[in-house]
Parts: structure tokens; C-alpha cells; sequence
């Protein structure tokens, strides 16, 4: 195993238990109790790829080892953002829908206009979502993709990357908490033939709930997306573009999904242009976070660059 993976791996750990210890001592002042009940089958998985994984390291398959911690880090770092992000939205800041909004304006964006316009290319549409929709499956596989094809620094990386991103943009969502652009531009889901605006509306019942309610349970069955700026999808899809760049023939396909699903946030996600570009600005932060860390990027010298020649056969 190499010193970046090492250090990936430690910085991986690293940000997980602090996450953890930060978000628990939070909780203890909010006003948002948790329904333990509801998480733990997601905890329980977390501990059982752990535990595997340290297992197939024993046994001495890294890659598979690397495998199963890599999906154990990227679940973990799911939940305790979705948490952090509910912590986020219920300080209870002005929306900030009026100041997005114009500064969509001062870009000279219409976003009305790119939505009605998109809706009248329904094969483009269909393609849009799906993009969209694809968010949490390349967060979970790909990385285990790029661990599969060699390259165990590119799939903690992207692991670590994300890691980074949502921690950010929980934080800076404190101060920008907004409905959406679907509600600012005052865009009907009926009034839409190709265009599906499900996403755009599905996370409000839970966005006000929690900053309006003097109490709220938050339980994993009713868990949402509340953060709006800056856009995660954004800075996921440029995670992804960037941690396959480097990797032959896999950069194609995901370079066209993600400069779709950035395109999808704001057809479909409810987002604004400053959410996006915020996104993406956010994503090459961590991406150089995430550099600075292991040394990425890194070239590959054979089949499986980063994992010990006699783990090849796992």
C-alpha cells in the first residue's frame, strides 16, 4: 500500500470521527432530535464493511480491503453531513432567494428561460434527469470503480474530495438557506411537459419543517437534501470529472454524465447559476485539499498502480 493511500486513509478516519464528535456536540444545543431507530441499519452496514474490510487486509486483498473502506467512509460521511446539514438550515437564517437570485440577474442568467426551453426538448430533458439522478450512484461506485481498475489513490481521493465538499457547503449554507429557484421563478410542476421539477420541490416540506418547528425528529426514512448554495451536485460532478481525468478510456463517459448532471441542477435541481458556480469553485478547493494530502495526481505505472504486486491476484 502506498504513502498516499496511507495518508488518504488516516485523513479519511481523521475526518469522520471529528465529524462525528462535531456533529454530536452540535446536536446537544439544537433543537433537532434524532430517531436512532431509523439509522441503524446504516450504521450497522457502515460497521460491516469496516470490519470486512480490515478483514480482506489481513488476508492480505487490499484492493478489496480498500474496496469496502472506501464505501464504509463514503456512507459514514453521507450521514453525518445529511445530520450537519438539518443543523445547517434550522439556525434559521433569511432565506437568501432574493440575493441569489439577483445575482443570477447581474450574470446576465435566465433561468426561467433555460427551463422553459429545455422543456421543449423532451429526449434532452429525459437525459438531464437522469443525469441528475445519478448523483448518489457514482458517489458510492466510483470510487470502488477506480479502486477496481487500479488507481486506490483516485477512488479515496474522490471519497475524501466529497467529504470535503459537503463539510463546506454545510457550513456556508448556515448563512444561505433558500427555497429554490423553482419557487422564485414561480414555475408550476403542471406547467411542465418534459421537465420533471420533482427534485426542485421534494426537499421543501422538510426544509421548512426544521427551520420553523420549535422541535424537529429527524428520522433517516424522511431524510432530504436541503442545501442549496453552494450546489453539491455541482461540486460532486466536478469531483468526478477530475478524479477520472487521468484514467484512460473511464474519463469519457463520466466527463459527458457530469457536464450533464451540472447542466441537470439547474433544469432540474432547482439551483441557481451562483449555486453552481459556487459548486464547482467549492470542488476545486477540496480537489486541491485532497492533492496537497497524497499527492495526486498520480501516474500509472502498470495494471494496478498503488496496490502491492502480491494483492494483485484478489
Amino acid at each position: 500500500m502506498t504513502r498516499e493511500v496511507v495518508n488518504l486513509r488516516n485523513w479519511l478516519a481523521f475526518v469522520v470521527l471529528a465529524s462525528t464528535l462535531v456533529v454530536a456536540g452540535l446536536l446537544v444545543r439544537s433543537k433537532i432530535s434524532i430517531d436512532y431507530a431509523s439509522f441503524t441499519t446504516a450504521a450497522a452496514t457502515v460497521a460491516i464493511l469496516a470490519l470486512a474490510g480490515r478483514i480482506c487486509a489481513r488476508r492480505g486483498a487490499l484492493r478489496l480491503s480498500l474496496m469496502m473502506e472506501a464505501l464504509a467512509f463514503t456512507i459514514a460521511l453521507s450521514l453525518l453531513v445529511a445530520v450537519g446539514s438539518y443543523l445547517a438550515i434550522s439556525q434559521g437564517h433569511p432565506l437568501a432567494d432574493d440575493f441569489l437570485s439577483k445575482a443570477d440577474e447581474v450574470l446576465g442568467f435566465d433561468g426561467r428561460g433555460l427551463i422553459r426551453y429545455i422543456d421543449g426538448i423532451p429526449a434532452l430533458a429525459r437525459a438531464l434527469m437522469l443525469a441528475y439522478t445519478s448523483f448518489a450512484l457514482q458517489v458510492l461506485l466510483l470510487p470502488v470503480l477506480l479502486i477496481l481498475s487500479g488507481r486506490p489513490q483516485h477512488g479515496l481521493g474522490l471519497v475524501f474530495g466529497f467529504g470535503l465538499v459537503c463539510i463546506g457547503a454545510s457550513t456556508i449554507s448556515v448563512w444561505f438557506p433558500a427555497a429554490a429557484a423553482y419557487v422564485t421563478y414561480g414555475i408550476e410542476p403542471s406547467s411542465l411537459n418534459a421537465v420533471d421539477a420533482h427534485f426542485g420541490y421534494l426537499f421543501l416540506e422538510e426544509f421548512h419543517a426544521v427551520r420553523n418547528r420549535p422541535e424537529f425528529v429527524l428520522s433517516l426514512g424522511e431524510l432530504q437534501g436541503l442545501l442549496t448554495f453552494p450546489s453539491v451536485h455541482t461540486a460532486t460532478a466536478v469531483l468526478c470529472i477530475a478524479f477520472t481525468f487521468g484514467t484512460g478510456w473511464l474519463r469519457y463517459p463520466f466527463l459527458l454524465l457530469n457536464a450533464l448532471m451540472t447542466l441537470s441542477t439547474l433544469t432540474h435541481g432547482g439551483h441557481y447559476l451562483v449555486d453552481v458556480l459556487a459548486g464547482g469553485l467549492l470542488a476545486v478547493a477540496a480537489v486541491a485539499v485532497v492533492r496537497g494530502v497524497s499527492g495526486l495526481p498520480v501516474r500509472r505505472t502498470d495494471g494496478l498502480a498503488g496496490v502491492p504486486a502480491q494483492s494483485q491476484s484478489h
